[in-house]
C-alpha cells in the first residue's frame, strides 16, 4: 500500500483520509437523498421552487458528508477485527491513529449537519428542520457503530431506519409528505426483512463474533418466520400507492408484481426445509432480496422521472 501511495505521490495524511472516507461509497450514499426527493414528489409538488432544487443538491451533500463520518467512525469501532480481516486499512496498518479518525469524523459529521442551512433561499425554520434530520441520520449511525451493530434485530430495525431516512429527507425537501411514506416503508420493511434473513446465514459466524442475532438466540426457524413475516407485511403494503393512484406507471406496477413473487419464492426456498437447508437457502434468499432492493428503488425513480417528465413536456 505505502508503495502504491509512493507511485502516486500522495501525502500520507491524504491517502489515510481518502481510503478511510470510501469516497465511491460515501458520495453514492448522496444520491439516496436525490432519488427519495424524486421517488416521493408528486404532481401537486410541481414545479420545484429554486430552494427546493437547492436543497436537494445541499441534502445530497450533507448525507455524503455523515456517510464518510459513519464510516470513518465504524472503522474506530471495528479495529481489532480489520487487524485480522483487513490489516491494510488506514487504522490497523498505522496510516491514521484513532483519535485523527475520531476527530474527522465529528468534524464531517458536523459540517453535514450544518450544509442545509446553507440554503439562503429558503425559510430559516426549513432549514433547521432539514438540518434536525441530518442530525438525526448522523446520531443514528454512531449509534449503530457503537452499540447496535452486534445487537442483533435491533440493529436490523437501525439499519432499516438509516436506509429509510434519506428518503424522509427527500420527501421533505420536495414537500412530498403524503407520497414519501411509500418509499420509505418499502426500504425499511425490505431491508429489516432481509437484514433477519442474512443473520440466518451468518449464524455459525456470530456464535465466534457474539452477536445476538434472532437466529442465534431463538434458533434458525423463529429468525425464518420473523423474517418472512415483515416481508409479508412489504407485500400486504407495496401495492397501496398503486391501489390509491399516486403510482399508477405500468413499469412500475411490473416491478413491484415482480418484487412480491421474488419474495414468495424466497418464502418456498426457506420453508418446509431442515435448518441446514434454510441455512444454505438463505444465501440465495439474501441476493435476491438485495436484487429486490435495487428493483424497487429502479421502480420508484421510473414513477417520480415519469412524473417529472409529464409536467415539464
Amino acid at each position: 500500500m505505502d508503495e502504491k501511495r509512493k507511485f502516486w505521490k500522495v501525502p500520507r495524511p491524504l491517502f489515510a483520509l481518502f481510503l478511510i472516507s470510501r469516497p465511491l461509497n460515501s458520495f453514492l450514499s448522496g444520491f439516496a437523498v436525490v432519488i427519495g426527493a424524486i421517488a416521493a414528489i408528486s404532481e401537486s409538488q410541481l414545479p420545484l421552487s429554486q430552494s427546493q432544487l437547492i436543497g436537494i443538491v445541499l441534502g445530497y451533500f450533507a448525507t455524503s458528508l455523515i456517510a464518510i463520518g459513519g464510516y470513518t467512525i465504524n472503522d474506530v469501532f471495528d479495529i481489532e477485527i480489520d487487524k485480522i480481516n483487513a490489516p491494510h486499512r488506514p487504522l490497523p496498518s498505522g496510516l491514521m491513529t484513532i483519535g485523527q479518525a475520531k476527530g474527522f469524523s465529528i468534524v464531517l459529521f458536523m459540517i453535514g449537519v450544518a450544509t442545509p442551512l446553507l440554503n439562503i433561499y429558503e425559510n430559516y425554520v426549513i432549514n433547521l428542520q432539514a438540518s434536525f434530520i441530518a442530525l438525526v441520520g448522523g446520531l443514528l449511525l454512531y449509534l449503530y457503530a457503537i452499540y447496535f451493530k452486534r445487537s442483533g434485530f435491533t440493529g436490523n430495525v437501525m439499519i432499516g431506519v438509516l436506509t429509510a431516512i434519506p428518503f424522509i429527507y427527500g420527501g421533505f425537501l420536495t414537500k412530498s409528505f403524503k407520497t414519501m411514506i411509500f418509499p420509505v416503508l418499502f426500504s425499511f420493511l425490505i431491508i429489516v426483512g432481509r437484514e433477519v434473513i442474512k443473520d440466518i446465514e451468518d449464524v455459525h459466524g456470530d456464535q465466534i463474533k457474539d452477536v445476538q442475532s434472532i437466529a442465534l438466540k431463538y434458533g434458525v426457524k423463529p429468525a425464518r418466520n420473523i423474517g418472512f413475516l415483515i416481508l409479508l407485511l412489504l407485500i400486504i403494503v407495496d401495492p397501496l400507492p398503486i391501489i390509491l393512484s399516486y403510482y399508477i406507471n405500468p413499469v412500475f406496477i411490473l416491478i413491484i408484481l415482480t418484487i412480491d413473487a421474488i419474495i414468495i419464492y424466497c418464502g418456498y426456498l426457506c420453508f418446509n426445509r431442515s435448518e441446514e437447508e434454510i441455512i444454505k437457502n438463505s444465501t440465495l434468499s439474501k441476493k435476491m432480496l438485495k436484487g429486490c432492493i435495487t428493483l424497487g428503488v429502479v421502480g420508484f425513480l421510473i414513477e417520480g422521472v415519469v412524473k417529472l417528465i409529464s409536467f415539464y413536456m
